[in-house]
């Protein structure tokens, strides 16, 4: 049975490269069979997921309903900014990212740090947990995989504290325990529990966000839906897909799968990191589906590398606030780039600043430029191929560099 549990009251009432970063109807109405419930509105562990899936054995179906949440997860006068998917922050996430982000800090400073309440977004199975530390200054934090229904999996990254209620039934972080690096200079240690089922009622504590934490400015939620057409890529063999549909092919925004009014209320406040911003264009909540086959648009790849760390890598994509705006994420393998992500108004005519969906193996080179800051000359060389070279060092604008030809340092990302 679900035991349900009234939030505790909060503890206290987009753009720089340095912050891209960060239902009424409940659809889970079951538990998994023979699970005793305790207090708190958390129930004791019972059977674990099966090999080829990450939704709890006995989870109840989802229907055709996308109102699975009827909860935010942070009180959403605690919210600062809901940013959709797609943020880039190179080199980190160089990537458009496959998670929202819902600020209760923002990095100006304006609105102090705060650590605040999160409560499970709907009835929810809690499945795992992962204890990590970023070095350097060993800052650590948790994830929470959890499932709504049974064809759907989520996650909350960077939660500050998980409520002891919660904390006990997951027992010791021994599991598949790594260490990785995310960005040059930064390792991350992680280790998780056993995977579990702990039913978790809607509304009920399950840990905090924010805090005097480096790292949690923002929460990450990120939502997959196995249900969903599967998102189109250029190269889908850059991105491995899973049994349980749980991948990159069907990642979806969070905010799109709440019930009204909250789903319009969600909506609303989605966009910059710090809400002054709004994004009002279609997908509202984001997509990470921004490949344009044969075009410059979307995501291109060192050659040497792996998909995983993005750091090498490039995006060239719509904003994710103002789809309106170009943005170029350029990882570390282009010389003398230390920009990282830069932003730009697309035109559909012409050699400079043009639209990348529209530049196609035309022989052609172009020019991009933010006047007086960068330059980048960028051609599509074959539909697998895009070369790619910066000029903002002497270079004040496109025009002060024709004839436009490339030098040693152009880079050739591969899809």
């Amino acid at each position: 049975m679900w035991l349900s549990l009234s939030p505790l009251m909060s503890f206290s009432q987009r753009r720089s490269n340095l912050v891209r970063a960060i239902a009424a109807l409940a659809i889970v109405s079951a538990v998994v069979a023979g699970v005793a419930c305790g207090g708190d509105g958390v129930a004791s562990p019972a059977q674990t997921s099966s090999p080829d899936t990450r939704s709890p054995a006995g989870a109840v179906s989802c229907g055709t309903s996308k109102a699975i949440f009827s909860v935010s997860p942070v009180a959403l006068s605690d919210v600062v900014g809901w940013v959709p998917l797609g943020n880039m922050a190179p080199s980190g996430h160089t990537f458009p990212t496959d998670h929202q982000y819902l600020y209760v800090s923002d990095a100006n400073g304006v609105t102090p740090r705060r650590e605040v309440n999160l409560v499970a977004p709907g009835n929810i199975v809690v499945t795992r947990a992962h204890l990590g530390t970023t070095n350097p200054g060993a800052v650590t934090d948790y994830t929470l995989e959890f499932s709504p229904c049974a064809e759907t999996y989520a996650q909350f990254g960077h939660v500050l504290t998980i409520a002891p209620a919660l904390l006990s039934q997951l027992g010791a972080f021994d599991q598949d325990c790594n260490t990785y690096s995310p960005a040059p200079g930064a390792t991350v240690s992680t280790c998780q529990t056993k995977v579990v089922a702990v039913p978790v009622s809607a509304g009920a504590l399950i840990g905090t966000a924010g805090g005097a934490n480096p790292h949690s400015l923002a929460l990450d939620f990120s939502l997959w839906d196995a249900r969903v057409a599967a998102l189109t890529f250029a190269n889908p063999a850059h991105w491995p897909a899973s049994n349980d549909r749980f991948d990159q092919f069907h990642v979806v925004p969070a905010s799109d799968y709440f019930a009204e009014p909250l789903r319009s209320q969600v909506a609303a406040r989605l966009g910059s990191y710090d809400g002054k911003a709004v994004r009002t264009a279609a997908p509202v909540g984001g997509t990470i589906g921004v490949d344009v086959s044969g075009t410059a648009m979307g995501f291109w790849f060192n050659p040497s590398q792996p998909t995983y760390p993005e750091t090498p890598h490039l995006a060239i994509a719509p904003d994710n606030v103002d789809p309106s705006r170009i943005d170029f994420s350029v990882g570390l393998s282009l010389p003398g780039w230390n920009r990282g992500w830069v932003s730009f108004a697309p035109v559909t005519a012409g050699k400079v600043n043009r639209s990348p969906s529209q530049i196609t193996a035309d022989g052609t080179i172009y020019c991009f430029e933010s006047p007086g800051a960068w330059v980048l000359l960028l051609q599509v060389i074959d539909a697998s191929t895009l070369r790619l070279e910066s000029r903002s060092t002497g270079l004040l604008d496109c025009a002060a560099g024709q004839p436009w030809t490339f030098t040693g340092a152009a880079f050739d990302f591969k899809r």
